[in-house]
């Protein structure tokens, strides 16, 4: 057995996972191997009643079940106190409140203003309660919802860590963030020391190798090629997705009668049907879309890109949440670009079919706007244009990567690179474009050390939905994923990154 402590503790450490419906099949896994490897103890926050009572939550030591509370809680207080206790709570969010996280949250801003107000102040009541009875060493979770961001935000106030996952651009990595609007802090430091020196032959030759493997192989991020089939596609893989969501039906059927609106982590909540309706709709959206709307091919001349991003998605709502208006987006781009260019737009491929017709007619509204299927090649369209625009996505990675102008709107986790511009207010867009188009210079150094900081500090393994990546949840990921868990909490113990963290960084293979 592995040492059970990590850093100077001398207890084990107490962590606490955050476990949606979709991720209550990788979870259990994790905590048993950080449990049986490094003596650590797990407990859950779960969001339904069907998922606490899964055999494989047997492995944690306490089952915090939010559904279960909010149906005890939420009701029993009149709307005028759930007012005040909302507003005494709100100056201590952490630069954030509550209508924010409300309008960020995919499920809870469909409801009823009132219900809204009591389901919020109920999940302050869940947080408060579990840190004043049980307070962990560390927190492992998502926050994609507003019960995670109210969590993250009681977290904070404790001093208690709370690691979010965020998938890597680089295929069979992932990282950590450490707040919903946070940078990769030790990729930061170690690219920061990288400037200050020159890279050693073997970093260098990594960086560059990865940089020719990306421009020739067109490389994209595993959870990128998950989500990028076609929804009208059968196939061996499609049929065995339509096995998993048929197996899912009871589950989300009891989830529904007996949760029903208390279930605010997913949709498991909704009636199970809707999810069907939806599915057939964006098969038929698919095939008109692609038949009648889409692009297949770039039109010549000069051109600026903008990719449409997933909604509701944590990276827009939660990261850049101001900017969650793709279409008012786009329309400020069209207006800021020079005379002569065009905008092309392209929608995510995980998209497809997901969004309504009339909003692609809209898009098409545009004089200067080109709208190009989902399934052309982004790095074809990166290539081909001058500049490139994005929210919080990985488009200004790769646009960094192939040494072109990228200007971003919301907090980037790579957003400490020089050679990116930012956008914070949009009446200097036009001005900013101008400087993008007119004055960047790449820089190939500063890209070779920001590559190799990346690769450096990136952990090996793979968080995903493991619904749709299976080996997600295959003993050699969960094992990496436990053994990247211990080394951010040692490095998360040092009040400041040490003048050696290059070193105590981990060396992994080349890509």
């Amino acid at each position: 057995m592995k040492d059970s402590t990590a850093g100077s503790q001398s207890s084990p450490v107490k962590v606490l996972f955050i476990c949606k419906g979709e991720y209550y099949g990788f979870m259990p896994q994790l905590a048993e191997a950080l449990a049986r490897d490094y003596g650590w103890r797990p407990s859950v926050v779960t969001f339904a009643t069907p998922t606490s009572e899964l055999p494989q939550l047997r492995i944690f030591e306490r089952i915090y079940n939010v559904a279960a509370h909010l149906k005890r809680d939420a009701l029993r207080h009149d709307l005028e106190d759930c007012i005040q206790y909302l507003e005494t709570l709100e100056p201590h969010l952490c630069d954030a409140n509550f209508n924010l996280m409300v309008h960020s949250d995919r499920i809870i801003r469909k409801y009823p203003f009132e219900r809204i107000l009591k389901i919020i102040a109920s999940v302050c009541r869940f947080w408060d309660e579990l840190f004043t009875e049980s307070a962990p060493d560390i927190i492992i979770g998502e926050v994609a919802c507003a019960s995670e961001w109210i969590g993250w935000c009681f977290a904070e106030q404790r001093k208690i860590p709370y690691l979010i996952p965020y998938p890597s651009p680089l295929p069979g990595r992932f990282t950590f963030i450490r707040s919903p609007g946070g940078m990769w802090e030790t990729t930061e430091a170690v690219y920061e020391q990288a400037k200050e020196r020159r890279l050693q032959p073997e970093e260098r030759r990594v960086a560059e190798e990865y940089i020719l493997r990306f421009r020739t192989q067109h490389v994209k991020a595993p959870h990128h090629l998950a989500v990028a089939r076609p929804p009208a596609k059968l196939d061996k893989i499609a049929f065995e997705r339509i096995v998993k969501r048929l197996g899912r039906i009871p589950f989300r059927l009891r989830t529904y009668r007996e949760d029903g609106w208390f279930e605010v982590g997913s949709y498991n909540g909704t009636p199970p049907w809707d999810s069907l309706i939806f599915d057939a709709l964006s098969i038929i959206r698919h095939f008109i879309g692609e038949h009648a709307i889409f692009d297949r091919e770039l039109l010549p001349g000069h051109k600026v890109y903008f990719p449409l991003h997933v909604q509701p998605e944590f990276t827009p709502d939660i990261r850049a949440p101001f900017c969650s208006n793709q279409l008012a987006l786009i329309e400020n781009i069209a207006r800021s670009i020079p005379a002569g260019y065009r905008l092309v737009v392209k929608d995510h491929p995980a998209m497809r079919g997901r969004r309504t017709l009339p909003y692609y007619r809209e898009l098409k509204k545009l004089p200067n706007v080109q709208l190009l299927s989902p399934g052309f090649d982004s790095h074809v369209i990166i290539q081909n244009s001058d500049a490139i625009f994005t929210i919080v996505g990985t488009t200004a990675f790769e646009a960094i990567l192939y040494e072109k102008p990228a200007i971003a709107f919301g907090d980037l986790v790579y957003g400490f690179f020089d050679l990116l511009y930012r956008c914070r207010d949009l009446a200097q867009l036009p001005a900013l474009m101008r400087e993008a188009l007119q004055g960047f210079t790449p820089d190939r150094e500063l890209l070779l050390k920001f590559v190799w900081a990346t690769i450096e500090t990136a952990h090996i393994g793979e968080w995903a939905d493991p619904l749709a990546i299976s080996r997600v949840a295959e003993s050699p990921n969960v094992r990496s994923v436990a053994e990247a868990i211990v080394h951010e909490l040692e490095i998360g113990s040092r009040e400041h990154f040490a003048p050696s963290i290059v070193e105590q960084a981990p060396r992994y293979p080349v890509l």
